[in-house]
């Protein structure tokens, strides 16, 4: 009886043995036909080198903050082999004692990524400041090869010239990486009818079309000797009135000229837009809205109620006015004012010029609310700093009354 339980144990034994080898060998073989599938996969991905753009302007340092940002996104892509970083590409670079520009011809191009990196894609370009234009205006040239096949072939070729800066990242290079790996453009939404019913019919909120006040343009501060009221003729012969900036290069390339609108109410996280029509000889031109809430100047004496409160500005919205000297340009922008601490309650319009000097001419300066708040915000627990553990609220209080900072 002994012996039959141990032959029996020894048969199950035998058994168990049995199916663990061939359950590790069926776990080798999942795991090889694995890696081999994972390889066949790595094998169709596409080697794209991406050099450094072209920048003379800057000795090649703006153009080579283009190839690491366009390394970058095609790591988090994964989709594409590129070199382990752009040092290599770099290195490479230094060897050659070149970076390919929009004049390399396809061939020689075709060469390099070939012999010399085993690729058979490549994205290069070339970045220029345009002379005695802001300085966020840029000549950008893209472009996209592939070689995979016998003859070199150019898949992707852009020139452009920017009005802001981030057009680069955002728009060329976004529309190039899209072309390179296949994706299609994000699909844009159309535009939104209430908003676009409330920018028709609601009340402007500033006063800035100039056509009255006289010698002060209504709504706005008093002109002072480089800021003027001036007529000028429309296409159509009709007379139009304006504010004129004139500045000389002792204002332009110091403090610039700035003029103010009167505070008008606003509430806070609606959406706003702003308009105006605007035309410059040269001049760099900016606009902000500054947003405002009231907050009390002197927390020592009195009651809260008893005591001076003043605007204190908690918002801004900064917009750079781009488009062609000479000429009539339109902005348009929206914002929203909102602040984590503090409740903006009421906005005004700076316009702004500055270096080189010349003539500045605004008109037709709108804001309106396009959207309401939302519905639900939470309460704001205000503090005049982050530095500090008591409330604004706190603050207000008589100075017997505030609790003591640890």
């Amino acid at each position: 009886m002994i012996r039959s339980v141990a032959w029996q144990g020894r048969r199950v034994s035998a058994i168990r043995s049995l199916f663990c080898t061939f359950g590790a060998a069926l776990l080798i073989l999942v795991a090889v036909r694995g890696i081999g599938a994972e390889e066949g996969k790595v094998a169709t991905k596409r080697v794209v080198i991406p050099f450094d753009f072209e920048s003379k302007f800057d000795n090649g340092r703006y153009g080579q903050m283009v190839g690491d940002l366009i390394w970058k996104k095609l790591e988090r892509d994964g989709t594409c082999i590129i070199p382990e970083s752009m040092l290599d590409v770099r290195d490479w670079q230094e060897r050659r004692r070149t970076v390919p520009n929009p004049d390399t011809p396809l061939a020689e191009l075709q060469r390099y990524v070939r012999d010399d990196f085993g690729g058979q894609a490549c994205i290069w370009g070339k970045i220029e400041r345009v002379e005695g234009a802001a300085t966020d205006e840029y000549d950008v040239w893209i472009r996209i090869a592939d070689f995979s096949e016998s003859e070199p072939r150019l898949v992707f070729s852009k020139q452009a010239r920017t009005k802001t800066v981030s057009e680069i990242p955002h728009l060329y290079v976004k529309e190039a990486l899209d072309q390179l790996l296949g994706r299609k453009p994000e699909a844009k939404s159309g535009p939104d009818p209430e908003v676009e019913r409330l920018w028709q019919t609601a009340a402007n909120l500033v006063q800035g079309d100039f056509e009255k006040g006289d010698p002060r343009p209504e709504g706005w501060d008093p002109p002072t000797e480089y800021i003027s009221k001036a007529v000028v003729t429309g296409e159509d012969g009709t007379a139009n009135h304006v504010i004129r900036f004139q500045f000389p290069s002792s204002v332009a390339e110091t403090t610039g000229v700035l003029y103010y609108s009167d505070y008008f109410p606003v509430e806070a996280n609606a959406t706003y837009r702003f308009q105006c029509r605007w035309r410059t000889t040269g001049s760099a031109v900016k606009v902000f809205i500054k947003c405002y809430d009231e907050l009390t100047t002197d927390y020592s004496k009195g009651r809260k109620e008893d005591s001076p409160r003043e605007k204190r500005e908690v918002y801004r919205s900064q917009q750079n006015l781009q488009g062609p000297a000479k000429t009539w340009n339109v902005q348009t922008e929206d914002f929203t004012p909102k602040h984590t601490q503090f409740t903006p309650k009421w906005g005004r319009v700076m316009l702004y010029a500055y270096f080189p000097p010349g003539t500045v001419d605004f008109d037709d300066v709108i804001v309106k609310q396009i959207k309401p708040a939302p519905a639900s915000q939470t309460p704001r627990v205000r503090r005049p700093s982050l530095e500090t553990k008591v409330l604004s609220d706190e603050l207000e209080k008589p100075e017997r009354s505030r609790p003591k900072q640890d």
